[in-house]
């Protein structure tokens, strides 16, 4: 089966490192609960990227404004599959967006 890339984009100035103890504690559990939920597809679970990411180009290093905030890789029958399985990321709930990408298979 081929593998997707799931990249996690927060909403504007979102950072969820710095929620109080007790929301980032309850944030993770629904992550854990919907990876957790893919059983044996989640290929690797990622993680969760701080904000104020840089990019390197010719120019040299630039601030990023992507809103980047992590990734998991899922191993799914199909592309249709893998935009449903996005569907649920709790990232969406918090006015996130999910961008899902087959990788090439080099």
């Amino acid at each position: 089966m081929p593998k997707y890339i799931l990249i996690y984009k927060s909403p504007d100035g979102f950072d969820m490192s710095l929620l109080p103890r007790e929301e980032i504690t309850k944030a993770m559990k629904a992550w854990g609960e919907w990876l957790g939920g893919m059983g044996p597809s989640v290929v690797d679970r990622g993680d969760m990227f701080k904000a104020g990411g840089k990019s390197v180009d010719g120019a040299g290093m630039q601030d990023e404004t992507s809103h980047l905030s992590g990734y998991s890789i899922i191993d799914v029958a199909n592309y249709d599959a893998a935009l449903e399985a996005a569907s649920g990321s709790p990232i969406i709930q918090t006015g996130g967006k999910v961008e899902v990408y087959e990788a090439f298979g080099l």
